[in-house]
Order: C-alpha cells, then sequence, then structure tokens
C-alpha cells in the first residue's frame, strides 16, 4: 500500500487516497442520483391494440383486455426498465401461432412476462428512453418469434362492451 505513495507523509498518503476514493464514489453517486427514469404515466399505453393474425388487445386502468370470446384479462405495470420502458404483464401469457396461421394466447410457465415498448421507427434503436417517445407499438413474446402490436383508431377492433 505504501509503495504507491512511498516518502510520503501519512496526511499526504491520506489525502491521495481520498482523492481516489471520491474520483470513483461520486461518478456512481452521480448516476444513481441523476441516473434515475422519468415515470411513465399509464394513461399514455392506454387504447386498443392491433396486430396481424393476433387478438386485439384493450389497455384500460384496471387491466388489458383480450379481445376474444373468453374475454381473459390481465394485469399490468407500465415503467422503466434499465434501458428502456416496458409493460409488465401478469400472468405469464404468451402468443401460439397455430396451425391456420392464428396466434392465441396461452398459459406459460414463469411469473410474468416484459413487453418492450417502442418508439417511432427509426428512433433510438428500438428503445424509449423517455415517455415521450412512446409511438404506440409494444412487442409481445410469442412462442418462435415476437409480435407487433399498434395502437389502431379501428372501431372494430376492440368492442367497449366489458
Amino acid at each position: 500500500m505504501n509503495g504507491f505513495f512511498s516518502g510520503m507523509s501519512f496526511r499526504a498518503q491520506l489525502a491521495g487516497w481520498s482523492m481516489i476514493a471520491a474520483a470513483m464514489i461520486v461518478p456512481m453517486f452521480l448516476m444513481v442520483v441523476l441516473g434515475r427514469s422519468e415515470p411513465i404515466d399509464r394513461i399514455s399505453v392506454y387504447g386498443c391494440y392491433a396486430a396481424p393474425n393476433a387478438p386485439a388487445l384493450l389497455i384500460r386502468d384496471d387491466a388489458i383486455h383480450i379481445i376474444e370470446p373468453a374475454k381473459r384479462k390481465f394485469s399490468y405495470v407500465a415503467g422503466a426498465s434499465k434501458t428502456s420502458y416496458q409493460l409488465s404483464v401478469k400472468p405469464a401469457l404468451a402468443l401460439s401461432r397455430q396451425p391456420d396461421g392464428r396466434y392465441i394466447f396461452v398459459d406459460r410457465d414463469g411469473v410474468g412476462y416484459f413487453w418492450p415498448l417502442l418508439p417511432a421507427n427509426g428512433k433510438n434503436r428500438n428503445r424509449v428512453r423517455h415517455p415521450e417517445e412512446y409511438a404506440g407499438q409494444f412487442k409481445v413474446a410469442a412462442i418462435g418469434g415476437t409480435v407487433l402490436y399498434t395502437r389502431t383508431a379501428e372501431p372494430h377492433a376492440c368492442r367497449d362492451d366489458f
């Protein structure tokens, strides 16, 4: 330990080690304090979402409703992840492609899934870095890939009879 500061007084060694420690601790402290993501308002993800050959999803305050005869619904939280924003959904449901080419939601092992929210095409390599960048699209886990859901204004995509 003294090799680095050899020939220096204890006071100078203490000052030197203090500067080295501060140089490592201060940036970490600033990343923790200033690096916090801004919370995303749940209302920004409300709406009707559609994907090719998949059931429509109606996102409301209480739950995500699958537009299907069984009228299943599941809980969600819109929030920040380490690198982007996402919907954390429970229970773990994934899309499964059927022989006719259509997708249905099936139960999977696990507690839940994370569906990444996406910005407009060409921005930030498919990562929403600020809630205002959300462009009304997210990816849903599918067996063998992912399915892109997009917010739609199509009046028949989601029924309002829940």
